[in-house]
This record gives structure tokens, sequence and C-alpha cells, in this order.
């Protein structure tokens, strides 16, 4: 039953019930800090609706305003303002509600949430890339981001995008008719609607926000400033929302800070020279053409094409091409001067080093500009020219080369180092932007093969959020179930802060017992990294889940610190049996409840989930493996019976070997000389294992009717300070050892046997109707047809005939795990560190192997035409193979597998995957194969793999693999 809820005297909240008295207190604390335009941290607990009274107190306030009339200051601030950098004056005086959140999925449930009120007609969008939106099968088959990018504005401006141009002529009151459904939608409607009247779901996205009251969209998109620029927000009087915020202060870290290899570099030159080559061939044929015309000037029709050279004068892209060239030479030549730095494969220095190699280069300011344009333009101009470049020469050197000077020089941007500077020192030495590089360090590393990484790591959010300030935000709105411990989570951040709340739970006594296990059978249970492989601490961890899943009914979440722990842990308890039993550790546990283990990679991540709850249906119930900071540790609502416990085994430290983690503790120390009220590198390591901790914990209670236990595996959580730990946790939290943590389960769940019982009765009855939040499908991702594909194709099916169809019906798919010894890159942390080395990888070798070059002249550069293309003729049936190419192809698949190294078999199993699903040709196939096996003289290898490909094609890769001399 809808509920007016008067918050004071002005405002009324329309919310969908009667609300708990937290989600009072909540929904209060955002209307003062609205009031006053101030910012807020706000830490609720999850199941208490945060999300929900995050939307309604903040759409009441703004709708008050909007019965209130401009006030003449706002007037004339208005009148005099000038267009920004970013967007342009705003034509109303109601603020914009900008609702970020980490993921997509996030923010669908944000609209499921938005759609249960009453301001469900509040005119809303969500933004997202070209890859969650775009229906044109020619974009969609391209899988890098940027490449998609330039090929969609490609075919915009050419007017070959039979979406986008529907979308553009329809008139704005006829798109109004299609979209105003009045509701809020997600991307899964938007891209239906697309579908249904073939209009692009992209731009309509786009448009729509352009006059939105309430904008939903990913962090990045607010945080760094490339993005803002793409998508034109406008921040100014804005109101800017991050749910989920308690990863927020690594990721303004992250987006403050660059990186780029020398291979990249490389790749760029090779790409500016290409353009170079192109476009003297192009003016040398226009003239030619001009001396033959017969047509009247001015008759002739210009191909849209080619007025990108007018954009590209050969001697301006001679200029950045020098720039690029000194870039080089300048990092080969800073190496020296870089200090070693002990545990890490590599050197490092203040941020300060890189804006001087900057400023030798030529890049500054002023420049930037229109270097990043002309390298963008060149990329395009690239990409229209199709099949006359090779695959290697698509420009995404150049836009890698834009991306790192542009988040850079947004870094440190004068206005930037103005309000990071203390406040205390003159304005003129407050904007150089050699302040905001002492928050940052410059670290390098060469490879083996000759490739140096160059990393650039700002070590202070308080850069991106200041930043959003100086933008002209309103206000501010951190919130989150875990912002513990948010003392130095309000510090890091840098905002001024009206309201800093730890709320308490929906219910006043919460049922919830926790227990420290310090000791074991045999001795204190103490996971440290010296510990980890001890044979007395892996038994009694061992002994200690076992009297726990034997103890709880229903369904039992464990949390490990790392992948490779719980690895290490469960490969143990295979192998070792009990003391005084013929039974070993893991064969207790599955007699106890039926175990599934969280994949590395999240394509295998909703079988996982499916075995997991069929489990918990069961009599004997389940047990979910996973792993802190990974997929199932935020994100997923676990339904009551899914998570009547909850197991956390050690502490999850961040990598103690990791660059960033090592260069942030160097960072921490060398400030605290200089000011011992910073946090120190001590705290900051313990902050971040405490923060995984408790976004862990937070998955126990999703209601007010929900009950269950927390159990934490080590005596270090009985040594620090309760503060670390949520508020409505810290008086539930006991310590003891085994028999004593068993004894308070077994009575906790006794006493609410007949709880248990009934949640049982009511939990297979709504996984029969699939009313569960848990079974609300990820509509983002199957909104994507050729994502989704992949993630239906198995190992298995990858080595299967070529002739297999690869539409395969989801209903159809059989959920058994992988085959080991061979497993697909799909762990999202390692997608992204190798995003851009796996394209580098595809360089030809003479990049890979000699990164720093000798500069070549410019005439040979210029003079240089490019390779006339062959024909590839296919082999008939009188065709005969070369003995070594008929000996190769007898070489099964199975062996060029096993032949391969990790990171091959990691590239060799993509390549597979996007072949088999059509995402590319052969061509492309044959291009990644190379870089696989040729530079290991593995070229029987190579010629074996033509096996795998499709009948048609396999004659083509055969024959060009021939033209090639490769034997």
């Amino acid at each position: 039953m809808p509920a007016d809820v008067w918050i004071n005297p002005k405002i009324c909240v329309k919310f969908p019930f009667e609300p708990y008295e937290c989600q009072r207190i909540f929904m209060k604390n955002v209307i003062d800090v609205l009031d006053s335009k101030m910012d807020a941290a706000l830490e609720s607990p999850t199941g208490t609706g945060k999300t929900l009274s995050l939307l309604c107190s903040t759409l009441a306030w703004v709708q008050k305003q909007k019965e209130q009339k401009p006030t003449a200051e706002w007037q004339i601030q208005q009148a005099e303002q000038k267009l920004s950098a970013e967007g342009g004056i705003k034509t109303s005086f109601i603020p914009t509600i900008y609702y970020a959140s980490r993921t997509h999925s996030q923010l669908e449930q944000v609209v499921h949430e938005l759609n249960r009120t009453d301001y469900k007609w509040v005119k809303t969008t969500i933004l997202g890339s070209r890859d969650h939106f775009c229906i044109n099968p020619k974009v969609k088959s391209i899988k890098e981001s940027n490449r998609q990018s330039h090929v969609c504005r490609g075919m915009v401006s050419k007017r070959k995008c039979h979406f986008y141009n529907k979308f553009d002529t329809l008139a704005n009151d006829k798109l109004a008719e299609i979209v105003e459904t009045g509701k809020a939608m997600d991307i899964e409607e938007l891209v239906k609607i697309g579908n249904t009247h073939s209009i692009c779901p992209y731009f309509m996205s786009r448009q729509r926000a352009e006059n939105a009251e309430l904008i939903l969209l990913p962090y990045n998109y607010v945080i760094d400033p490339k993005m803002r620029r793409r998508y034109k927000l406008d921040l100014k009087d804005s109101i800017v929302i991050f749910d989920e915020a308690h990863n927020l202060e690594s990721i303004c870290e992250s987006n403050a800070s660059a990186e780029i290899s020398s291979t990249e570099i490389a790749l760029c030159i090779l790409e500016l020279k290409k353009v170079l080559a192109l476009l003297v061939e192009e003016e040398e044929t226009e003239r030619n053409e001009a001396d033959i015309a017969t047509e009247a000037f001015g008759s002739v029709k210009i191909d849209p094409a080619k007025k990108l050279i007018e954009y590209l004068r050969v001697e301006d892209l001679m200029a950045v091409l020098e720039k690029v060239f000194s870039l080089e030479e300048e990092f080969e030549k800073i190496w020296k001067d870089l200090r070693q730095i002990e545990n890490l494969d590599g050197k490092a220095s203040n941020g300060e080093i890189l804006l001087q190699v900057f400023e030798r280069v030529g890049l500054d300011g002023n420049s930037i500009e229109r270097v990043v344009d002309l390298l963008r333009n060149a990329t395009t101009y690239l990409l229209s020219k199709g099949e006359e470049v090779s695959l290697t020469e698509k420009g995404d050197g150049m836009e890698k080369l834009c991306d790192f000077i542009l988040s850079i020089f947004s870094t440190h941007a004068q206005e930037v180092a103005a309000a990071v500077g203390d406040s205390k020192i003159k304005m003129a030495d407050r904007v150089d932007p050699r302040v905001v590089a002492r928050n940052c360090k410059l670290f390098m590393k060469k490879e083996g093969n000759g490739k140096t990484i160059i990393k650039y790591f700002c070590f202070q959010a308080s850069i991106s959020m200041r930043m959003l300030k100086m933008r002209g935000v309103r206000n501010v709105l951190l919130a989150s179930g875990t912002l513990s411990p948010i003392q130095s989570f309000t510090y890091n951040m840098g905002l001024n802060f009206g309201a800093v709340l730890e709320n308490e739970h929906a219910l006043k006594s919460v049922p919830v017992i926790s227990s420290v296990v310090m000791r074991g059978y045999k001795s204190g249970i103490t996971g440290s990294y010296a510990n980890r492989k001890n044979a007395d601490y892996l038994s009694d961890v061992a002994e200690t889940l076992i009297r726990v899943l034997g103890s709880t009914p229903q369904g039992v979440i464990v949390f490990f610190s790392s992948y490779s722990q719980m690895d290490e842990l469960i490969k143990y308890w295979k192998l070792n049996k009990r003391a005084n039993n013929m039974e070993n550790f893991w064969e207790k546990m599955i007699k106890l409840k039926h175990i599934v283990v969280e994949p590395r990679g999240k394509d295998e991540l909703a079988a996982i989930r499916a075995e997991y709850v069929k489990g918990v249906q069961n009599p004997m119930g389940a047990a979910l493996f996973a792993v802190c900071r990974g997929k199932v540790s935020e994100g997923i609502d676990f339904c009551d019976a899914e998570s009547r416990a909850v197991v956390i085994i050690g502490l999850p430290y961040p990598p103690v070997n990791d660059e960033r983690v090592v260069l942030k503790k160097m960072f921490l120390d060398e400030t605290n000389k200089s000011n011992n009220l910073l946090q120190s590198s001590k705290d900051w390591y313990q902050m971040e294992a405490f923060r995984a901790v408790n976004q862990a914990i937070g998955r126990v209670l999703r209601h007010k009717d929900d009950f269950g236990v927390v159990v934490l595996i080590d005596s270090r959580y009985a040594s620090v300070k309760l503060e670390m730990f949520p508020k409505w946790l810290r008086k539930t939290i006991v310590r003891g050892d085994i028999e004593e943590c068993a004894r308070k389960i077994e009575r906790f769940f006794g006493e609410r046997k007949e709880m248990v019982e009934t949640s049982r009765s009511c939990y297979t009855k709504r996984m029969d109707s699939k009313n569960c939040n848990m079974y609300k499908r990820t509509k983002l991702e199957s909104s994507t047809p050729s994502s989704n594909l992949l993630s239906q194709i198995s190992i298995d099916e990858l080595f299967s005939s070529p002739s297999t169809s690869t539409k395969i019906k989801k209903e159809n798919i059989k959920f058994e795990p992988e085959p080991s010894g061979f497993s697909l890159p799909t762990n999202e942390d390692e997608i992204t560190g190798k995003m851009y080395k796996n394209q580098s990888d595809n360089l030809p070798n003479s990049i890979n192997k000699n990164t720093f070059r000798k500069r070549p002249s410019t005439s040979n550069a210029l003079s240089k035409q490019p390779p006339a293309k062959k024909k590839i003729v296919l082999l008939s049936r009188n065709d005969s193979l070369p003995p070594k190419y008929e000996e190769a192809l007898r070489i099964s698949t199975s062996e060029i597998v096993e032949k391969m190294s990790k990171e091959s078999k990691s590239q060799f199993a993509a390549t597979l995957k996007a072949y088999k699903s059509e995402s590319i040709e052969w061509q492309e196939v044959f291009e990644r194969f190379k870089t696989i096996f040729i530079p290991n003289k593995q070229s029987n290898l190579f010629i074996g793999c033509s096996n795998i490909l499709r009948p048609e094609d396999r004659p083509k890769f055969l024959k060009l693999a021939m033209e090639k001399k490769i034997h």
C-alpha cells in the first residue's frame, strides 16, 4: 500500500509501502544534504531498501523544486553563462539526477525498483555503449569497442546505417509515441523497441538523455573525463548518486590512471605511416583524374569518405608522427633514471617525470586537442579503407595513444591542480599540474620480447571527485551496504560531507550470530601466508567447515581469499584423509552438502547458480564455494534459503606483490613523512581486506524476515577493532573454537526449526514459479546476441566438427564442468589486463622483436606504397600438397593443444570461439594463429590447425600458407 511520508514540513515522499525506521532515517539524510547543497556518505545494510529510498527521496525533492519558480539569481547566472566545454546551457533550473552503479545489471535492478514507485513516469533513460545497444549486424560483429565506434560513426556519416537513418528522420512526437510507455525501461526493452521499429536504440537513448530528469549509467561514464565528453554529459547543478559505492575509491584511482606499451606506440607509428602513404597515393590519383576530367567544374559528386582528407593534411600528420617518434625515444631514455622497486619486476618514479617527457616531446595543454583530433580522424580514415589495410593497421595503436595522453592531461588540467592543491597556497602555484603529479607514480617494466609496459598510477581518489565538483555538480551522494570503515572512506573521497550515516538494520534485534573461530582441533587457526600450506591449518579449516556444513540447513556460501587459495585448499581436502577416518575431507563435505564452485569465467556463472539453486531445494542443501571480490560476493541477490550461513576463510588482503598495491603503499609511506594525519599504508591495506569481508557478509541478510549465521575462520578477526565491521553486525560477534562455534549454530537453527521448514516450503514454491529475484535473467547479457552465443560454445564444441551449427538454443545447454587442462581466458580481471596485450600480440614480428627502432627517413615512409593485393585461388582436387603439409595435417587437435603454452592456449581458444560464432573470417584466424605458432617455430602445428576450419575455408587457409612460404 503506497504511503505518503513527510520527511519535513516541505517534502512528502511517496513510498511504495510504510517505510521502516531505518528507511525514514536514510531518506531524511538525503533530503537534508539536498537542501544544504552538501554531499553524503550513506551506509545502510543490504536488504533495507537502500536503492528504493535513494530514488524516492531524491525524486520527491526534485519534484518539489518543479513547483517553485526559478530565482532571479539563477536567471542572471544562466544569462551570463557561456557554453561549457562539455555541453550547452541547461534549459531548466531543475537538477538532473545521474544515478551511477558499477554494472548495467545493477542498473537493471534500479529500473525494476523505480517501476515499483509512483515516480516511474519521470523521464528516464539508461546510457550504454554500442556493444549493449547496437542492432546493426555489421557493427555488432566487431568485438573491439574502439573499432566498433569508428565503424558506426563512419556508417552514420555516410548514411549507410538503416537504423540510424530511420531514427534521424523520425519526428520527435512520433518518437515520443514509441518510447513513452509510462514507465522506465532497461537496455533490453530499448533494444526490443529498436528492433520492432527498426530505429537505433543507441542514439535513441542518447537523445533521451538530453532532456531526461533521471539518467542511469555506469560509474566510469561520470568519473572518466573522456566518457563525459563522449556522451556530452552536462553536470552543472546536477545530483550525482553513486550506488554500491564501496568500490568507488579504487575506481576513481583507476580512471585517473593510464597505461600504454612500446608495442602500441610502435603500432601507432606504423598506422600513421600507412595513412601518410595512402594520402600521398590518393592525392596523386586525384591529380591524374583532374587532368583527364571532362565534367564541368563543380558537377562532380564528392565521396563523403574523401571529405576526411580536408582535415588530414600531410604536413600536420608529419608533425604528429615526429612527436610520436620522440615519445618512443623519450620512454627509452628515462628507463635509466627510474628506481628499481623491491618485489616488482620493474622501475618507478614520481609522476612528475612523465609530465617532463611530454614537455620535451612538445605535448602540452594547448596542442593536445589538435593532436587527438588528428589521430582520431586518421583512425576513421584507415577504417574507411576496408580491405586496403591489414588487420594490424586498423587504428588500434592511434586510439590507444589518444586514450593515454587524454587521460594524463585530463587528470593534470590546471583547474584540477587548483582543486587538489592546498587552499593555503596562492592560486598561481596551485594551478601547476605537478601538484597533481605528486599523487601519482610512473611505473615501467620490460618483458622478455623487448616490449616495454608504461603505467601511470593515480593514488588519490579525491582527484576524480573534485573534478566532478569543479564541473558544477550540486550534490554527490555515495551509498552502499558496506562503506565501513567509513571514517577512512570519507577522508579519502575528499568531499564536503553534510551527512555521514551508518544505518541500523530494519530489525532492532538482528537474527544473526557471528562467530570468530580462533582455534581448531590441532592448533590456532591463522591464515597467514606462512601457514597456507601448513597441514594442521588446512586440516583445522576443513574440520571447521565440516561442522558448519553439518549444522546449517539449506544453503551455505563459503568465501575464500582468492582463487589460488580456494584451489589449494580443495586440492588438499581431496587428497588427504581425516584423522582416524578412512574418508578424506572432501568426501565428508559432499556427504553433507551438494558443493558447487564459483568459476573464474563469468560465462559459466549462470550454470553454477542454477546448479546451486537446485541443490538448495534438496533436503541436504548445498554449499557454494566462492571468492571475495569475485562475481558472487556482490551484485547477486541470494534469496532466503540460499544464504543461511556465510563463511569466510582467512582475510582477503590484496596480492602483496601486485604493482598497484606495492606502489600505493610506497606512496602512502612517502606522503606520511610530511603529514602524519594521513592514512598509513598498513591501515589502507587492512581496510582493503575488510571492504571485501563486509561485502561478502552482506549476503547473509536480504530482508526483515531473513536469518542466518556468519562464520569467520581466522584468529586475526578477534584482534581488529569492531569499527571495521558494519554497525548492525558488531553486537553479534563472539569468539571461540570449533566446538563452541558448532554448538551456537546448532542452537540458533534449532530455535528456528519451524521457520526453516516454512522457508523451505516457500522457497521451493518461489523457485517453481521463478518469482525470486535471482531468477530474473540478466537482460543486459541477453541483449547482445554475439556475446550470448559465445557463452554457449563449450570447449568440446570448439574442437567438434567444423560443420556443427553454432545456433544453440539456451534451453538445450547442458551445464557440465569444463574439462581440465585447457580453460578459456574468461576471468574478468585477466581479460581487462590482457585486452590490449592480445591486440598487440597480433603485430608483425618486426614490431614485437624490435620495439624501439631507429627513425626511418620521412621520404621512405611516404614513397613506400601499400602492397598489391594477392588473389587467393582455391585448391582443386588436382592440386598436390607438399609432403610437409601432408604430414602436418595428420597431427591431431589434442597434440596441437598439448604443445602450446598456457597463454597461447588462451589466445587459441578465444580465436576459435570468435570463428565458431562467425564473428571473424578465416583470414583473421590465419593472422592470429600465425602469431601463436610461427614465432615459436611451430609451422607444422600452424598448418595442422587448418583441420579445425570449415571445409570451404580449409583450402583457402592452406593456399595462403603456401603463398606465404610457411614450411
